[in-house]
């Protein structure tokens, strides 16, 4: 999200004193980064709020692009490797395998090893359930009952048999996998920027006092 603050600070610019003026580019920085650094703690919160425990590669995937006294923009943004990610939740829409399949949690079945804050399974616990191939298969079970997915052995075993084993699905293998939008990023980020108490126009006013105090 960029911030344009270019008409505010004309609209100053008509009562200050010159040497106010000299100020306002310094004023204008920090406050720019103020109010990025409170955006990036919001969008940070609101992973909280929007969805169901969400994992800290979804908390943490926020960035800040502090402003410059010579270039008065300051960006907040989806840190790279997260961007496709976070536009399925921002926009909602279809998300197609890069590879063979998607991998989609089956709340009602996921045990420890794949149950994930927002219903996501890491790369770490594929890992780990592909190399535990007594309790995990990958496809469908014989008999074709089921659709192809991971599928958990559970129950009771006797001793050197099968018997009394079960399955579940602890998730499908599909083509595709449809989102909901879910994270109103925009909304989030002008509710913060453009807020009264600490939108840019407060953190500016605080700012400007406190360059003009400070300056030499």
């Amino acid at each position: 999200m960029r911030l344009d603050i270019r008409d505010n600070i004309k609209e100053v610019t008509k009562w200050t004193t010159d040497v106010q003026k000299k100020q306002i580019p310094f004023a204008t920085m920090l406050a720019l980064n103020d109010t990025a650094f409170a955006l990036h703690k919001s969008y940070k919160a609101q992973t909280k709020q929007k969805f169901d425990n969400p994992t800290n590669f979804t908390q943490k995937g926020f960035r800040v692009q502090k402003a410059k006294k010579t270039e008065l923009i300051a960006v907040v943004y989806v840190e790279e490797k997260r961007q496709d990610y976070m536009k399925l939740q921002v926009d909602g829409g279809t998300r197609t395998p890069k590879r063979s399949s998607i991998v989609v949690p089956n709340d009602k079945n996921v045990t420890n090893i794949a149950q994930y804050p927002s219903g996501n399974i890491t790369k770490g616990a594929l890992n780990q359930i592909r190399r535990n191939k007594k309790k995990y298969f990958f496809g469908v079970p014989k008999g074709g009952q089921g659709t192809e997915g991971i599928w958990e052995r559970y129950g009771r075993e006797s001793s050197g048999t099968s018997a009394g084993m079960r399955i579940r699905q602890v998730a499908k293998l599909t083509k595709y996998a449809k989102y909901k939008a879910l994270y109103p990023f925009e909304t989030i980020g002008r509710g913060v920027a453009f807020s009264r108490k600490n939108g840019f126009d407060s953190n500016f006013a605080k700012r400007l006092r406190y360059a003009l105090k400070t300056a030499k």
